[in-house]
C-alpha cells in the first residue's frame, strides 16, 4: 500500500502541483543562491534556537511541509517571498530580521506582524485593543 501511495504521490507532485518558487523561469544568480542559502541557515538556526518543530510552522504559517522538509534537506531549494514573509513573521520579523537572526523586542514583532494585515484589518485589530484597554482601565477602577 505505502509503496502505491509513494509512486502516486511523486507522479501527482510531478505532474500537477503548483511550482513553490515563483522564480522558477528565471536563471538564479550569485545573489539569489546567497539569499536562499542565508534563509535556508535562518530557518534551521531559528527552529533549533526556539524549539520549532515542523508541524508548528505548516499550521501556524501555511506553507507547507513539502517545502518545510525542502529548504531544511536540500542545499538548492529556494521558496516564494511569500513563503519566507510567512515563515519570518511567526517568528515576529521581516524576512531582513529573520534572515539576520537579529533579536526583536515584543513590541516590534507585534508591529511586523502588524504591517502584515490589510489597513481594514488594521482598524479593527486597532479597535479591539483599545477595547482591551478600557475594559482594564473600568475594572481597575
Amino acid at each position: 500500500m505505502n509503496v502505491v501511495h509513494s509512486e502516486y504521490c511523486a507522479n501527482w507532485h510531478a505532474t500537477t502541483q503548483v511550482p513553490n518558487d515563483t522564480l522558477t523561469k528565471n536563471s538564479f544568480g550569485p545573489f539569489n543562491r546567497a539569499m536562499a542559502l542565508a534563509f535556508q541557515k535562518a530557518l534551521g538556526w531559528h527552529m533549533l534556537r526556539h524549539e520549532t518543530k515542523i508541524v508548528d510552522l505548516v499550521k501556524n504559517t501555511g506553507v507547507s511541509r513539502d517545502v518545510i522538509n525542502k529548504l531544511l534537506g536540500r542545499k538548492t531549494a529556494s521558496t516564494s517571498v511569500e513563503n519566507a514573509i510567512l515563515i519570518a513573521a511567526f517568528y515576529g520579523k521581516t524576512v531582513n530580521q529573520f534572515i539576520d537572526c537579529r533579536d526583536v523586542e515584543p513590541a516590534g514583532m507585534a508591529q511586523n506582524v502588524f504591517e502584515l494585515l490589510a489597513p481594514e484589518d488594521q482598524q479593527m485589530l486597532h479597535a479591539q485593543i483599545l477595547g482591551i484597554l478600557r475594559s482594564r482601565g473600568a475594572q481597575a477602577s
